[in-house]
């Protein structure tokens, strides 16, 4: 049985297959179409989720959107019909921003026209059933249905979905039960994505910014932020409205097939209490820093309360978490010391990307009650490239390379890290979700504290305050960390060692953290070995590991790679067996 599932006109397009409960692939569409968070229909990235499965689109059993347009109707409606009274601004415009809802609303209901035209292919080629699944429903299936987990608490936090912002409950086998949530216009993401607007952050996906920035502040706007968003009995939270446009008149959205775009989500009332907001690209003061670091507290006091109603709800020591708030690596970091979880599970693509391989998997278990037989382990469900190929590429491009074999990869990899070279390292099948980890990777030596400015210079051009991420051996973790859970997708926030700081500056932020990924030999042997023939030469088990990209999604291809490597300062490439030198 073959079910694709697909998350379609919402930021991070994406698309996922799976054979018989087994996940077949997964990739966003960004990663083909060479556009950041890529929206709209993702149709080539369903193509080669039907390529990798070997399967015809006639062949599909199930088909699932992560939208689902009839939940929550009547909540929906009362609210469009209230806000169409109330807010200001011309009729037209009002009817306008409406119609366009309606025709976005439209597309999602009618998935099989807009598969039949993305394939190629007439409407009647479908033998395949298929459904709407509710946006939190899909994100709660992507982190439980494919965990270890047999029975756990469930946590999707988020912006909007389907018109609610979080939603938790309770796994067991291969049911869920939906035990509270969140509607619009509440939401954990809306605050911090207002806030990043004000900070001079513009961009979708640009709220890790404020993450990295808020350690060089104090907390001095606290209080502000908990009258901004206040907690509520039985988990639940209620923002300040007069703080926010979204629920008023409404926000500009550009879901077509470019990047997404917001406007402008903070009201006068945020300027009034902080000030005049940071005009993008100006000067970072004082006040920014403190503003980020009052706005993260808050966020992780919010997360905490939530976490501590749910576990009490559950009584479960395990959590599963899912939603685009997920990917607050700091946050993540604190639950097993604020909370009384003992065990997280974060799928790597936990933001709307991963609701793709969510709608799959509630198909499969919980409308088809198939029993539970995957559990994800790893990111490295995109496409790989022969040898055959990366070859042709090189060629192509006019390149000489050596051919090694494995071990000599690893150990040619690892002198060239610790030689203090920039290496690109291009290995296997591309990672589902935004982080690099170790097979669409830049590496560098985490011993050399200059290699931070180095890579932004060279390569990333990322602004100084943001940190870069150290990837370990997994066993080695309580060497270096103040805590050992497994982090293996770079979700995590850890404190790094007193002692081990001045060891791996590179990876070591201004707060003492690192956000960090475990690396262990059955998830990924290659990347594992390299970090272990480093250890060798240096006696250090790390490597900087930084997403292999320059203002871009990461590369997907050879020839991806070979682009990035030719119009940056890149020392060393690793494409496969193939090394490239300059």
């Amino acid at each position: 049985m073959y079910i694709l599932g697909i998350n379609a006109y919402h930021g991070d397009a994406s698309a996922a297959i799976i054979k018989d409960g087994e996940l077949i692939a997964a990739v966003e569409e960004e990663r083909f179409s060479r556009v950041k968070h890529c929206a709209g229909f993702p149709t080539l990235a369903i193509q080669y989720c039907l390529k990798a499965a070997a399967v015809t689109p006639a062949e599909l059993d199930h088909v699932g959107l992560s939208r689902d347009p009839s939940a929550h109707l009547h909540k929906k409606v009362l609210f469009s019909v209230n806000r169409l009274a109330t807010q200001r601004g011309a009729l037209s415009d009002k009817i306008s921003h409406l119609a366009d809802r309606l025709t976005n609303a439209a597309k999602v209901r009618d998935l099989r026209e807009e598969l039949a035209k993305a394939l190629g292919v007439p409407r009647t080629a479908f033998k395949a059933e298929f459904h709407n699944v509710e946006h939190h429903k899909a994100h709660m299936a992507s982190c439980f249905l494919i965990s270890e987990f047999d029975r756990a608490a469930i946590l999707s936090i988020d912006g909007f979905g389907d018109f609610i912002s979080t939603m938790w409950g309770y796994g067991e086998g291969d049911k869920m039960e939906v035990y509270g949530q969140v509607e619009y216009p509440h939401s954990t993401g809306i605050v911090y994505t207002a806030t990043t607007q004000y900070l001079g952050f513009p961009h979708y996906g640009d709220e890790g910014k404020v993450m990295g920035l808020a350690p060089y502040g104090r907390p001095r706007y606290l209080e502000e932020f908990r009258q901004i968003i206040r907690t509520e009995e039985g988990g639940r939270f209620k923002l300040n409205l007069d703080y926010f446009l979204h629920h008023a008149e409404g926000v500009e959205m550009s879901w077509d097939n470019g990047s997404p775009k917001l406007g402008r989500i903070y009201s006068d009332k945020l300027v009034e209490t902080f000030g005049p907001a940071r005009p993008p690209g100006s000067a970072l003061e004082t006040k920014h820093e403190d503003i980020a670091a009052s706005l993260q507290a808050r966020l992780e006091e919010v997360s905490t309360h939530i976490l501590n109603h749910l576990h009490q709800k559950t009584g479960s020591r395990r959590l599963c978490l899912a939603g685009g708030v997920a990917y607050n690596s700091v946050m993540n970091g604190k639950i097993l010391l604020t909370t009384p979880f003992e065990e997280v599970f974060i799928q790597p693509a936990a933001g709307d990307s991963g609701t793709a391989v969510g709608a799959a998997y509630y198909i499969h278990h919980v409308l088809l009650d198939r029993p539970r037989s995957f559990r994800m382990e790893h990111a490295y469900t995109g496409p790989e490239y022969s040898g055959g190929e990366i070859e042709q590429a090189l060629n192509k491009n006019g390149l000489s390379y050596r051919a090694l074999d494995d071990a000599e990869v690893a150990r040619e990899g690892a002198k060239a890290i610790a030689e203090g070279k920039i290496v690109g390292w291009f290995q296997g099948r591309v990672e589902f979700g935004p982080r690099a980890l170790g097979n669409r990777s830049i590496v560098v030596d985490p011993r050399r504290a200059e290699m931070k400015d180095t890579l932004n210079a060279r390569i990333k051009k990322r602004e100084g305050f943001r940190p870069f991420a150290p990837s370990i051996l997994e066993e080695r973790v309580g060497e270096y960390f103040e805590q050992e859970h497994p982090s293996p997708n770079m979700l995590m926030v850890y404190q790094i060692k007193a002692d081990k700081r001045a060891v791996i500056p590179a990876v070591t932020h201004v707060d003492g953290s690192g956000r960090l990924q475990t690396v262990s030999s059955h998830r990924n042997p290659r990347y594992y070995q390299l970090i272990s023939e480093f250890d060798k030469l240096t006696g250090v088990p790390v490597v900087l590991n930084t997403s292999f990209n320059e203002d871009e999604p990461i590369v997907c291809t050879p020839e991806d790679a070979i682009n990035c490597f030719l119009r940056t300062r890149m020392d060393v490439l690793f494409l496969g067996n193939h090394m490239v030198e300059r």
